[in-house]
């Protein structure tokens, strides 16, 4: 994302540089763990899951995801070319 705002660089004396920098804030991705990590005896386990939703949505400006959702990312990246 660019925040569309130009900063004009200035000399020590206050003469203009003739250049402008744009300032951009990157994404940030957090991944972690597994899905496997939300099952008990091969089932999911819905209070785990639900926990793990609401915290992964209370986070702003960074996405979290688990090793598995960014390997089927990945996957569909790949066959979808």
């Amino acid at each position: 994302m660019v925040s569309g705002q130009l900063h004009r660089q200035f000399r020590d004396d206050g003469a203009p540089t003739g250049i402008e920098v744009s300032t951009v804030r990157p994404r940030q991705v957090l991944v972690i763990g597994s899905l496997n990590e939300f099952t008990d005896g091969g089932a999911a386990n819905p209070e785990k899951m639900t926990s793990f939703e609401q915290h992964r949505r209370s986070i702003q400006d960074v996405e979290v995801i688990t090793f598995d959702e960014l390997y089927e990312r990945a996957c569909f990246i790949v066959q979808d070319r």
